[in-house]
C-alpha cells in the first residue's frame, strides 16, 4: 500500500496504523478493530499480528535457454503476537466493535528500507506488519491485511549536530575540488539525508586563441564562442549516482542507478532559487604568441550557489547488500566527447533520532499512538520506488494455515 493511508480493511478487520517513516528503536503502536458480529459470520477464530524485517537478494543466471533464480534471505526480526481468540473478549454493550491495540519495539540496529532492481538482479531491505484473521475450515482463506513500513536507522548525537549546523547555515570549513571548475561543499565526512546541503559550482572556460581584431564573443551565427559557460543553472545536469553490490551466497552482482536531484542546480523550475554570479569576459593575451601582437583568448566564468536535499536511504552495508553514492555534475558542450563530467563521492547518514515511547505505551496515558502522533514532524519519507510499497519482495508468509 502506498504511503499516506491510515486505515486498511479486510472483512471484519480494520487496521489503524500511521504511514510515516519510522526510526530503528522506535516503539510502534496501532490497533486492529474487529467487528465481532461479522467475525462470527466469517468463522474467524483467532486474530494475530506479525512484524517482519528481512534482506532479500535475488540473482538469475542462464544456461542456454534455461534460467535459474538464486535467492538468499537474511531475517532481521520476525515476531508474532496474539490479539484475540474467539470467546475470550467481547465488545462493550451496544457495540459490535472490539478494539485490539498492539505495540512493538523495533530493534535498535537496523539498515534502512531499500529496494533496487535491474535485469536478473534485485535486492530489498523490507519491513512490514501483517494482520492475520484465522478462519475455520480448510477452504476458507485467512483474512489478511499487509502493510509495508519505511524505516531509517537512528541518528547519533554527532549526526544530529551536523544536521542542525546545516539547517542553521554552515559556518564551518569548506572542501574545495577544482580543475578549471570548482565545487565547494561543507568539509564533512558525511551528510544527513533530507537536509539542505549548501554548495557552490564554479566553471571557467577559455576560447581558442584568436586575434583581438577577431575577438568578438559570438561566432558568425551569433552564438557564444565555444566553449561557452552555462548561461543559467538549468544548463548544468545534476544527478545522484547509486552503486549497489548484492550477493546471493558466492554470486555477486552490481546495480547502478542515476537519479535527478530536484529543487537545485539543473532543475529548470528552480532557476530563480539558485544564486548566479556571471563574471565579465576577460581578454587574456596568449603567451605562446609573443611575436604576434594582439593574439589571445577570452576567459569567461560563472558561479552558482544552491542547496541540495537527498531523500534516499543512508549509505549502508549488510551481509548481502551494500550501497554508496556519488554526486554527478555534467556540463554539456557541443560535439562528441566534449561534455565536462565531475564525480564527487558522498556518504549519507541518518538524520532523525529515535523518538521516545509514544503516548499510550506502558506507564503513560491510555491514548494510543494511532490517535496522536509524537511531538514534532515525523522524519521525511524515503524516496522508495512503488515496488517496495507493493510488497512483492517482502517475504510474506504463505496462506498455508499450518504456518500461521
Amino acid at each position: 500500500m502506498a504511503p499516506g493511508s491510515t486505515v486498511s480493511t479486510d472483512g471484519p478487520l480494520a487496521l489503524h496504523f500511521q504511514d510515516i517513516t519510522r526510526v530503528a528503536g522506535e516503539t510502534l503502536q496501532g490497533r486492529v478493530d474487529l467487528n465481532v458480529q461479522l467475525a462470527q459470520e466469517d468463522n474467524l477464530e483467532h486474530l494475530r499480528i506479525k512484524f517482519r524485517g528481512t534482506i532479500h537478494t535475488k540473482i538469475t543466471t542462464s544456461n542456454g535457454q534455461n534460467t535459474i533464480d538464486h535467492h538468499q534471505t537474511v531475517t532481521l526480526f520476525h515476531t508474532k503476537r496474539p490479539l484475540w481468540d474467539q470467546g475470550t473478549t467481547y465488545p462493550a454493550p451496544g457495540s459490535h466493535i472490539l478494539s485490539c491495540p498492539f505495540e512493538f519495539k523495533l530493534p535498535d540496529a537496523l539498515p534502512p528500507s531499500f529496494h533496487c532492481e535491474a535485469h536478473h538482479r534485485r535486492a530489498t531491505v523490507g519491513y512490514s506488519l501483517e494482520v492475520v484473521g484465522e478462519r475455520a475450515g480448510f477452504f476458507r482463506p485467512n483474512r489478511r491485511i499487509r502493510r509495508a513500513i519505511s524505516i531509517v536507522p537512528a541518528a547519533t548525537q554527532s549526526q544530529l549536530l551536523v544536521k542542525e549546523s546545516l539547517r542553521q547555515g554552515w559556518n564551518g570549513k569548506w572542501n574545495t575540488q577544482e580543475l578549471r571548475r570548482v565545487i565547494t561543499i561543507p568539509d564533512l565526512p558525511s551528510f544527513p539525508i533530507a537536509t539542505p546541503i549548501p554548495f557552490s559550482f564554479y566553471v571557467e572556460t577559455d576560447t581558442k586563441p584568436m586575434h583581438d581584431s577577431d575577438g568578438a564573443l559570438v561566432d558568425k551565427h551569433g552564438k557564444p564562442l565555444f566553449p561557452a559557460p552555462p548561461a543559467i543553472s538549468s544548463d548544468v545536469l545534476f544527478h545522484l549516482l547509486r552503486s549497489v553490490d548484492l550477493r546471493v551466497r558466492q554470486r555477486t552482482r552490481r546495480v547502478e542507478d542515476s537519479y535527478a536531484l530536484f529543487g537545485s542546480l539543473g532543475d529548470p523550475r528552480c532557476v530563480a532559487a539558485v544564486r548566479q554570479e556571471t563574471n565579465a569576459p576577460e581578454w587574456i593575451p596568449d603567451p605562446g604568441h609573443k611575436d604576434e601582437k594582439g593574439r589571445g583568448f577570452w576567459r569567461r566564468s560563472v558561479k552558482f550557489e544552491s542547496t541540495v536535499s537527498i531523500p534516499y536511504a543512508p549509505t549502508f552495508r549488510t551481509e548481502t547488500v551494500e550501497w554508496q553514492y556519488q554526486l554527478k555534475f555534467v556540463l554539456p558542450f557541443p560535439g562528441i566527447g566534449n561534455d565536462m563530467r565531475i564525480l564527487l563521492p558522498i556518504r549519507l547518514d541518518p538524520g532523525s533520532a529515535c523518538p521516545p515511547p509514544p503516548i499510550g505505551a506502558a506507564g503513560s496515558s491510555s491514548t494510543t499512538y494511532a490517535d496522536v502522533l509524537p511531538a514534532g514532524p515525523p522524519p521525511p519519507m524515503l524516496d522508495l520506488p512503488p515496488a517496495y510499497w507493493a510488497g512483492d519482495h517482502h517475504d510474506w508468509d504463505t496462506d498455508d494455515k499450518k504456518s500461521e
